[in-house]
C-alpha cells in the first residue's frame, strides 16, 4: 500500500523509494539503523523515515518485563538526543524510556546478558545500569567510564568494562551465565614437570655454569640462565618457566581457552606452526584452540605467557596494554616493524611494542664474549652509529639490540637470534608443495647464499632443502629468514 496508518506516528507514512545516488542519509525511526536505497516509508510533514519491514513488522509499543529494567518500558518513536542508561553511549533514534525513573535505553540494550565470563579477567562480570561516583575505565580499551551509566563490572574486585567492549566477539564468547551455577575449577593447574604431559621422560633441576649452544625444547630458544632443567634420558633442555606451562590456559590473546600440545601433537605430521601473536614460525611447545572450527588458531608459548598490564624492561615509565579494537596497523617503537595485530601500547605516551619484541629474552649468550648480552634500545645519535660485530652493518637509530656493557660487542637482533629464532635445530617440515625443509645452525664460515634475497646469510639459523633434478644431481636450497622462506615457498 502506497499510504499507512503508524499507530505510534501521529502522521500518515508515505512509500517512497530511495535512490542510491541521493546525498542525505535516512535513519528509520523504529529500529535506528541506516535505510538504504529501496522501498521505505516517510512522513511528508516531519522528518521520520523508516524501513518496509519495520512498518509491517513494528517494534513493541510497550515492554511490560525485561532483562534490563524492572519498570514497563515504552518506545518512543521519534528522533530525539539520549544517553542509553545500559551502555553510556549516546543515541538519536526511538529509544525505549521508563517514565517512573526517567531511564532510556537503546533498543539493542534491552535484552543485553546479565552474567558473563571473558577471557580477560579470572572472575564473572554482571551488567549494572548505575556504577555510582568515583573515577572508572574501561579494562579493555582503557578509556574512562562515565558512572552515572551501565557497564559490567567484577563483584569481587573493581574490574570494570564498556558494555561495547566486552561484548566484542575476540572477548566474549557469547554464552550468557545468568542461572548457572560458578564453577570454581582452576583451568591452569595441571604442569609438565608433575605429571610428564609433553615429556616421557624424568626432569632434574639443575644450575650450571651455560657455555654452550643449548636450546629449550619448549621454546626453542637458547637457555641462557640459571636455574633449568635437564632430561636424564635425552639430549632436552628447558627453560624453568617452559618445564611448568599449564597443560589449560586463558589468555587475553583469544575468547577461548587455549590447550598446551607438543613437537608430536600438531595437526599434521612435520606441520610447520606459526603463531598468530607474533606472527614467528615456531617448533617445540605451542597452544592451540580447540573450539574454533573454523580456523587454526595457535599461539607459541611466549606470546601466550604475556598479561595485562606488561611491564617492559625498555619502557619502565608505563605498563603496557592490549588495546582493542586497534584502529590501523602500529609501528613497534622497538623494531620499527609496522604489525597489524596484536601490539601491546603505552595508553599515556605514543608507544607500541609487537609481540615479537615483547617475547625477545632479557640475556643472551655470544660465544666471543665472556658475559650475557643485554636486550637495549640505541640512542638518537647520528654522529656515534653502532656498528653489528656479525654482519658489520650499521644499526639503525632507535633500534633494539644486544649488546656487553662491559665488554663493546653490540649486535642486531637477528644476527644473534634471528626471524627463526622460535625453531630448534635439527627440526624438519614438509611445505604444502611438498617440499621437505630443516632448520640448520649457520656456522658464518661457508659464506651461504640465501636463494630469496641472494644476501650473505648473518641469521645464526637457516632452512635447507635438498632437491634432486633429473640427473641424479642434488641441489640445496637455503634460506635465510622467515620472510624469505615465506617469499620463496609463494613463488
Amino acid at each position: 500500500m502506497d499510504t499507512v496508518e503508524f499507530p505510534s506516528h501521529r502522521h500518515p507514512l508515505n512509500r517512497k523509494e530511495l535512490l542510491s545516488g541521493e546525498e542525505t542519509h535516512q535513519i528509520c525511526g523504529l529500529c535506528g539503523m541506516e535505510v538504504i536505497n529501496g522501498p521505505a516509508y516517510e512522513c511528508s510533514k516531519c522528518n521520520f523515515t523508516a524501513h518496509l519491514d519495520c512498518v509491517k513488522n513494528p517494534p513493541s509499543l510497550v515492554i511490560e518485563k525485561s532483562k534490563i529494567h524492572g519498570h514497563t518500558l515504552t518506545l518512543l518513536p521519534r528522533h530525539v538526543s539520549f544517553t542509553c542508561n545500559a551502555c553510556g553511549r549516546s543515541g538519536n533514534k526511538s529509544p525505549y524510556v521508563c517514565l517512573k525513573c526517567s531511564f532510556m535505553v537503546h533498543r539493542d540494550c534491552i535484552n543485553i546478558p546479565l552474567l558473563i565470563k571473558t577471557s580477560r579477567h579470572l572472575h564473572r562480570l554482571s551488567h549494572t545500569c548505575f556504577l555510582g561516583p568515583g573515577e572508572w575505565s574501561c579494562e579493555v580499551c582503557h578509556l574512562r567510564i562515565d558512572g552515572k551509566y551501565g557497564a559490567y563490572n567484577c563483584e569481587r574486585c573493581l574490574y570494570t568494562v564498556h558494555l561495547k567492549c566486552v561484548l566484542r566477539a575476540d572477548v566474549w564468547d557469547g554464552k550468557e551465565l545468568e542461572g548457572e551455577p560458578e564453577e570454581y575449577k582452576e583451568i591452569e593447574s595441571s604442569k609438565l614437570v608433575g605429571e610428564k604431559l609433553v615429556h616421557q621422560h624424568d626432569l632434574r633441576l639443575v644450575n650450571e655454569d651455560i657455555r654452550d649452544h643449548i636450546v629449550c625444547s619448549g621454546c626453542s630458544l637458547p637457555v641462557a640462565s640459571n636455574p633449568f632443567y635437564r632430561c636424564l634420558q635425552c639430549h632436552s633442555f628447558f627453560h624453568e618457566r617452559c618445564a611448568n606451562h599449564p597443560q589449560n590456559k586463558i589468555t587475553f590473546l583469544h575468547v577461548h581457552p587455549l590447550t598446551l600440545y607438543a613437537d608430536d601433537e600438531r595437526s599434521g605430521p612435520n606441520t610447520l606452526s606459526r603463531c598468530d601473536a607474533c606472527d614467528l614460525h615456531f617448533s617445540g611447545f605451542g597452544y592451540r584452540c580447540l573450539k574454533c572450527k573454523d580456523g587454526h588458531i595457535e599461539f607459541d608459548v611466549r606470546c601466550s605467557s604475556v598479561a595485562e598490564p606488561f611491564d617492559y624492561r625498555l619502557h619502565p615509565v608505563h605498563p603496557l596494554f592490549l588495546i582493542l579494537p586497534a584502529n590501523e596497523a602500529e609501528i613497534c617503537n622497538v623494531c620499527n616493524h609496522l604489525r597489524p595485530k596484536y601490539v601491546l601500547s603505552c595508553i599515556k605516551c605514543d608507544f607500541n611494542l609487537c609481540f615479537a619484541c615483547a617475547t625477545l629474552p632479557d640475556k643472551v649468550i655470544y660465544k666471543y664474549d665472556e658475559h650475557l648480552l643485554s636486550d637495549t634500545i640505541g640512542e638518537d645519535d647520528t654522529t656515534n652509529p653502532y656498528w653489528c660485530d656479525i654482519c658489520e652493518n650499521k644499526i639503525e637509530v632507535m633500534r633494539n639490540h644486544y649488546t656487553c656493557a662491559e665488554c663493546g660487542p653490540v649486535l642486531h637482533t637477528e644476527c644473534v637470534l634471528g626471524s627463526l629464532r622460535n625453531m630448534s635445530p635439527g627440526f624438519t617440515f614438509i611445505t604444502q608443495h611438498g617440499h621437505k625443509y630443516e632448520v640448520i645452525l649457520n656456522d658464518r664460515t661457508s659464506l651461504l647464499r640465501c636463494n630469496q634475497c641472494h644476501k650473505d646469510c648473518h641469521e645464526p639459523l637457516l632452512l635447507m632443502s635438498t632437491t634432486t633434478n633429473t640427473d641424479v644431481t642434488s641441489t640445496r636450497i637455503y634460506l635465510c629468514s622467515s620472510p624469505c622462506f615465506r617469499a620463496y615457498v609463494s613463488v
